[in-house]
This record gives structure tokens, C-alpha cells and sequence, in this order.
């Protein structure tokens, strides 16, 4: 059950591609949810609230509505015997209903613990001199605790989520898995780069905790090489302090797009130098389309500490940052080959291998 709309982006897209992928894999499974928006959908059976014709209704106006509906929805279709996964933006109170059933609960860990990512957000933002604008409280911690109680089980999608979950009531319930994405079957012959500069891509949201602000930072001393496209918001924080990387005629900023395969084949780095992550989806991406990729441990997430195919980088170490992005942009050879080896590690992170190789784990830990 998700407690948003099912649409193609963000976390409601991991949501149901993991669905699709079990589907295909001939899993029985439903998904409820408060509306489904255009260009989300596939194999996976779909459960809504609204119709699809009333889906671009405005979901917070209508939240507290909508949600009360799904939970009656889905607690009337629940039988004994199956297994309720409920992601983390279903409301406390359907987590404690199923509990009261007695029916397993599973959920899924989507970042490192609210409790462990807001000292390293805290302390990223008091580094920039600015109060903390990553929406963690304690209230949303303790919601998140009094989630992860209710579980039998928690999938933990990278080596830093389960970290964070060591040392807790529910460790024994953290079932390590990763995230993935649907890898292209062929890819178009990228152009050459003699006339053009090399261009590093850097998707997501959130640019504090995502790093950017450290990832600009170097770009003051870029190659001449290099360009730096910028896919996703940029924070009003991070416009003002660093306006002038912004300005530079190698940087560019596209804001949210849709159009991700043409940002992928345009590109010829990924970069993403997170402070903290879950298991980011753009790294499964980055290596599908055949990119090296330049990270974090927290971005390079489980297909970078399985392959060993991303380069790690400590993002607050700027000089060593800088190092690595000349390096990559003067040697094409090492960007071909390792973007080559990536894609082809990519196969093994597709949703079709990774759902039911994640539910199967599950359905062996529910049975012990």
C-alpha cells in the first residue's frame, strides 16, 4: 500500500516498479493507493481511491480524506495468510490495524534512519551557516520508530540503511536488499566528444543532503574541458551561495525533467557526492545507460559496494573531489571502459531480478 498517488517518479515509482517486477515474475500481488496518475501503471493490479479521471485533484488538499478512504479500502481486501507491505507514506494508524489482525507487516526502509540522517543533515546545514531546511522532527522520528515496531520485517536497500539500523530494537528485521531500474535492452551510439566538452550529470532533489553544494564548490576549479548539467531543484539556499558556479557558462540547470533518457545518453560522468542516501535510484540509471559513476559511499549505494564499479569519492574532502573530476574528464579510455563495465553489471539490477530475488528472500526469512 502506498499513501500517495502512484505516478512515474519519485518514491511511488520505485513503489510500483518493484510490483510490476513481481507481477511479471508471477507474484500475486495488488497495489492500493489513494489515485494513480498518467505514465504510472503496467502489470501490477491497481487499487485507487479516485479515479484516474480525478487524479490531478490537488492530493494535499485532499490528503487526510483520501488516505482515510484507502485505509478502508485496503483493510476490507486484506486477508489472513497474505502479507501487508506498507511503505512508509501509509499512516501510522493502517500499520497498527493490520498489527491488531495479526497479519505480517513488512516495510521498506527507502533511506538511512530519520534519527541517523538528521545529525548528518544537521551538521551540513550548520557548515553552510543556515538553519536546517531537511524537514526531519522529532515527531517524524518517533512516527517512524513506532512503523518499523509494527514490522515483521524491513527491507534495508544499501550497506548505509542497514548501518543505521544496527543497535536497534528491529535489527534482526533489517533484510538487506537493493532498489533497481529497467535496464535499456539497447542503447544508441553516443556521439563523439572531440567537439564538445565532457559532461558530468548530477540528478536529484534535496541538493544539501545530495551533496551539490560540495559538488559546486569544486566546480570553481573545473577542467576546460568539463560542463556540469544539473538535473533536479535547486535549493534557494544553495542559488545564493553559489550563484556564481550557476552562472558559469559550463554549468547548466535543467530543473525537474521527465525526459531522463535523453539527460542519460547526453551525458558522459554521473556524479552524485551524497552527504545521506537510501540506495539512489539515479546510480542504477547512470550504470544502465552505460555511465561511469563518480559517488559517495551513500551514493553509490548497493550496486556500487556489490560491483565495485563506482568511484568513491569523500565529498567534503573538495580537493580530492576536484582531483577525481579532472581525472575523469582527460581519460576517455577510463570513462568507456568503465561505463562499459557498469552497463553491463546493470543487467543483474534489473526489476525483473531484483523484485522476486527481494520478496523470495523475505518469503524464506517470514517462514523461519
Amino acid at each position: 500500500m502506498l499513501g500517495v498517488p502512484v505516478e512515474a517518479s519519485g518514491l511511488s515509482q520505485t513503489c510500483w516498479s518493484i510490483l510490476q517486477g513481481l507481477s511479471q515474475s508471477g507474484w500475486p500481488v495488488r497495489l492500493h493507493a489513494p489515485s494513480q496518475r498518467s505514465g504510472a501503471g503496467g502489470a501490477t493490479p491497481i487499487t485507487t481511491v479516485l479515479p484516474n479521471i480525478a487524479a490531478r485533484l490537488p492530493f494535499d488538499l485532499l490528503r487526510p480524506m483520501l488516505q482515510q478512504f484507502a485505509h478502508r479500502q485496503f483493510l476490507s481486501a486484506l486477508r489472513q495468510g497474505e502479507v501487508a507491505y506498507l511503505w512508509p507514506t501509509v499512516p501510522l494508524r493502517t500499520f497498527e490495524a493490520v498489527a491488531r489482525r495479526g497479519i505480517p507487516i513488512v516495510t521498506e526502509a527507502v533511506n538511512t534512519r530519520m534519527a541517523a540522517a538528521k545529525d548528518v543533515l544537521d551538521a551540513a546545514y550548520d557548515a553552510l551557516g543556515a538553519a536546517p531546511d531537511h524537514g526531519i522532527t522529532p515527531e517524524r522520528i518517533a512516527m517512524q520508530e513506532a512503523r518499523n515496531a509494527l514490522c515483521a520485517a524491513i527491507f534495508v536497500p544499501s550497506p548505509a540503511v542497514e548501518i543505521s539500523y544496527l543497535d536497534t530494537h528491529y535489527a534482526a528485521r533489517a533484510l538487506p536488499a537493493s532498489f533497481g531500474t529497467w535496464v535499456p535492452e539497447t542503447l544508441p551510439d553516443r556521439p563523439g566528444i572531440a567537439d564538445r566538452p565532457v559532461r558530468f550529470l548530477f540528478v536529484g532533489r534535496d541538493g544539501v543532503r545530495k551533496g551539490l553544494h560540495l559538488l559546486l564548490d569544486a566546480w570553481r576549479e573545473a577542467p576546460g574541458n568539463a560542463e556540469l548539467r544539473i538535473v533536479g531543484e535547486i535549493p534557494s539556499l544553495l542559488q545564493d551561495r553559489f550563484a556564481d558556479v550557476l552562472n558559469l557558462p559550463s554549468v547548466s540547470a535543467a530543473g525537474f525533467s521527465s525526459e531522463m533518457e535523453s539527460e542519460y545518453l547526453a551525458a558522459d560522468v554521473a556524479i552524485l557526492p551524497s552527504l545521506e542516501e537510501g540506495d539512489p535510484i539515479v546510480t542504477y540509471e547512470a550504470a544502465s545507460y552505460g555511465l561511469p559513476v563518480i559517488a559517495s559511499t551513500h551514493g553509490a549505494g548497493r550496486f556500487g559496494a556489490e560491483t565495485g564499479l563506482v568511484e568513491i569519492v569523500e565529498p567534503r574532502e573538495i580537493a580530492a573531489l576536484k582531483d577525481t573530476i579532472h581525472r575523469f574528464a582527460r581519460d576517455e579510455e577510463m570513462r568507456r571502459d568503465l561505463g562499459l563495465r557498469s552497463r553491463a553489471a546493470s543487467s543483474d539490477y534489473d526489476w525483473s531480478r531484483v523484485a522476486p530475488a527481494r520478496f523470495q528472500k523475505l518469503s524464506d526469512f517470514l517462514a523461519r
